[in-house]
């Protein structure tokens, strides 16, 4: 390959940050990816070029010696030459649909260096496929993608589920992935192309997701706020026994770790304390001379 300096053949700056290059480079892969200009010997140079310069510059500690001593940093000069940490590397699996590359029996090739998997920044940039094999050879990200919009419930989006969508007349089955928002996009692979569904989640008429943690509002009654006691908590999970405490105050809100989105988010339940309709006039009274001060005595000040 010409002797020529990583950041021009990348169109970066020495200073870029690793999102910079690795957009970089993710621009021009797509561009020159032999999949796209096959048997074009230009587009295939091209392409190794652009992925032996960031294979160093994606690499903190190879681009640390790539900018002190240049490509003499590898031995000669090469990084994929004798000696070099990309040494043997075979591009085969890239440009060459038989070669060695892409998805065989279901398990995506490897290729192993003294360097670790170069692979993976495939990998990381297209998709998790590999850069061959899938859809008629193109990247998933490269292939066409229809576009849909489906509308679920709460309790779907937050744990997950598998439905029906209607894509041009046909029936296809949708995983919705577990902790999915309203308003999220996610893409569906299929054989010929890919499908971007828009996810509309219809709003629960008792729980409200903030995140990953599910809020409710609980009511409980008079006698559970100052006896305390046992009790049913609503959530997504499921029902789940909790206490409330003795004099428990209403507004107080309480935490239950792990039922929330996912089991990341925790289920928060605030206390609402529910008056009877027509409670006896001597029970009123009572309560009334159980107050030991005025409850808005705080507010005074403000006044």
């Amino acid at each position: 390959m010409a002797d020529k300096d990583y950041y021009d053949i990348l169109g970066v700056k020495k200073s870029a940050t690793d999102d910079e290059i690795k957009k970089a480079y993710r621009t021009l892969a797509k561009k020159f990816h032999p999949d796209k200009n096959k048997g074009d010997k230009t587009a295939e140079a091209k392409f190794k070029e652009i992925s032996e310069a960031y294979a160093v510059l994606s690499d903190k500690e190879k681009r640390d010696q790539y900018d002190r001593l240049g490509k003499e940093a590898f031995g000669g000069g090469n990084p994929f030459g004798p000696g070099g940490p990309f040494a043997g590397f075979d591009f085969s699996q890239f440009t060459n649909r038989g070669g060695g590359g892409g998805r065989r029996g279901g398990t995506r090739a490897r290729t192993t260096t003294s360097s670790g998997n170069f692979t993976d920044i495939f990998s990381d940039l297209f998709g998790g496929g590999g850069m061959g094999g899938m859809g008629g050879g193109m990247e998933p990200e490269m292939r066409p993608a229809a576009e849909a919009e489906l509308t679920i419930d709460f309790r779907d989006a937050v744990l997950g589920s598998t439905m029906d969508l209607n894509v041009n007349g046909s029936h296809i089955k949708v995983k919705i992935p577990e902790g999915v928002s309203d308003g999220q996009k996610v893409r569906i692979r299929s054989r010929d192309a890919d499908i971007n569904v828009l996810i509309h989640v219809r709003p629960h008429p008792f729980f409200e997701r903030k995140g990953d943690n599910i809020y409710i509002d609980l009511p409980i009654t008079v006698a559970e706020a100052v006896r305390g006691g046992e009790i049913d908590v609503p959530t997504v999970h499921g029902p789940v026994r909790a206490r409330i405490p003795a004099g428990t105050q209403g507004g107080q809100t309480f935490r239950l770790s792990g039922k929330g989105v996912k089991k990341k988010g925790d289920h928060y339940y605030r206390v609402l304390i529910v008056l009877p309709k027509d409670p006896p006039a001597d029970a009123v009274e009572k309560f009334e001379s159980a107050y030991q001060e005025n409850p808005r005595v705080n507010l005074k000040t403000a006044l």
